[in-house]
């Protein structure tokens, strides 16, 4: 939630959004955010980024508190070179599973591609950092 918006809501609507899955309002089924989830990997699959990219926004709008939406979220943004939001989406995830490993371990990796970028910046291509794990979405 936008920290700003955050700020202005009494602490009893904040709890609300905070404990509240647009899940649970809407009456949205597992099946179809599984399915949606299944198709999101399939496209990571075959480097469909920018449409993996949607789905998981998508998925974490339905369900903010689950974990996976995250980690593939954050392996998409890293393919599309955007480490910065990988990690604040990897972030977000820990917040709802604090000692998920997948994402401790995502989070470290980019940390580390992050630092090393920024002590080599000539290194930069032109191309995204790939993920030296392609399984690391899995």
């Amino acid at each position: 939630m936008d920290a700003e918006l955050n700020s202005q809501l009494p602490p009893k609507a904040r709890k609300f959004l905070e404990e509240t899955t647009m899940k649970s309002i809407f009456g949205i089924p597992d099946e179809a955010l599984d399915a949606i989830m299944a198709l999101a990997y399939q496209l990571y699959q075959v480097g469909r980024y920018s449409e993996v990219e949607v789905l998981c926004r998508g998925l974490i709008a339905a369900d903010h508190k689950y974990w996976w939406s995250y980690s593939l979220y954050a392996a998409t943004l890293r393919r599309l070179g955007k480490l910065e939001e990988a990690i604040d989406a990897l972030d977000k995830g820990l917040v709802y599973e604090p000692n998920e490993p997948k994402l401790l371990f995502m989070r470290n990796e980019i940390r580390e591609a992050l630092a090393h970028l920024k002590a080599n910046p000539v290194a930069t291509g032109a191309g995204a950092p790939s993920t030296p794990n392609p399984q690391i979405a899995a």
